[in-house]
């Protein structure tokens, strides 16, 4: 995707998310927009089991100052204030400096996270984090590339209640290119995350898991009705496989309809009007042995955030 193609895609995302969520600050988040597509503050799957506001939510508590996540903040600036408990340097060449360690079982791919974190670059500048959304938590299932490899990687040493430094090479981030002018090209990204918990999944048979980020309107489904919806696909070798935000051109479905994987077909199947949903397809309910085309391999797992617009 171009620079200018990214543009487009980011702009549209945030008109949409303008619409959705009427308190949210005019500048959104770029990570999170390309991460979730126009996902509210107010949907259920953020907000389970959360019962501190977001000023008692701070990502480092107890051992940096709260300044430390104002946006205006210098991470160079109180860098002397971390204490760090644990090392780690990946083969890959990503840097985790451990603030707290719960040395608990590692995450797992394919488990949906509920992560609070900023983004920073070398120069100490924090150019990004979840409560630039508004929101106490960013949901990320790990493993399909919902963010760059570097994330996937460092977050599979990471175990929920941690909180750490990581120094994600630039090959495993935005590479030669960068990103717009946000991140320059061949530069460093420096995440500091916590871990805060594992979402459950809605359900999970037959192939198919999903988690209802936004619960919907029933409506009783024929064989003539048609789903109008948006959706993100990745898988764990490739991102954004299938993305209709990026061109503000929702697809739709009708009941039957047999060009989409079986395992999609069975949750647009039970759509509801203004549901969102995380699904994972295995690849026996995605596009199996054979795969789909130079996107996705034979026998990958599908990943897809889906909203529906429209069940009529």
């Amino acid at each position: 995707m171009t620079i200018k193609n990214i543009g487009v895609f980011f702009l549209a995302l945030f008109l949409i998310l303008a619409c959705d969520i009427a308190e949210k600050e005019p500048s959104t988040t770029m990570e999170t927009k390309r991460l979730l597509g126009p996902i509210s503050t107010e949907d259920e799957a953020i907000n389970r089991d959360t019962t501190e506001k977001q000023s008692d939510s701070s990502l480092i508590q107890n051992q940096i100052t709260d300044t430390a996540f104002n946006l205006n903040v210098n991470i160079k600036d109180i860098v002397d204030e971390f204490s760090f408990v644990g090392h780690l340097n990946t083969p890959s060449g990503i840097q985790i400096d451990w603030i707290e360690k719960k040395d608990t079982r590692s995450l797992q791919k394919g488990e949906l996270l509920m992560l609070e974190y900023r983004l920073s670059l070398p120069d100490g500048k924090i150019i990004d984090g979840n409560n630039r959304m508004k929101m106490p938590y960013l949901p990320f299932v790990l493993g399909f590339n919902m963010q760059n490899r570097g994330w996937d990687e460092a977050l599979e040493y990471l175990s929920v209640g941690d909180i750490a430094q990581i120094k994600i090479p630039s090959e495993l981030a935005y590479g030669k290119k960068g990103l717009g002018d946000l991140i320059p090209p061949n530069s460093e990204n420096w995440l500091f995350v916590k871990v805060h918990g594992i979402v459950s999944e809605s359900s999970n048979s037959n192939g198919v898991k999903t988690w209802e980020l936004r619960s919907g309107k029933e409506d009783v489904m024929n064989k003539e009705s048609k789903v109008k919806f948006h959706m993100i696909a990745s898988t764990e070798s490739r991102s954004n496989i299938f993305n209709t935000y990026a061109s503000n051109f929702p697809v739709t479905y009708t009941r039957g309809q047999k060009n989409y994987p079986k395992g999609l077909r069975q949750v647009l199947n039970n759509a509801k009007n203004g549901q969102q949903l995380f699904v994972i397809l295995d690849a026996a309910v995605a596009y199996g042995a054979k795969g789909y085309m130079d996107l996705v391999r034979p026998n990958e797992k599908v990943f897809y955030n889906l909203k529906i617009l429209e069940v009529k």
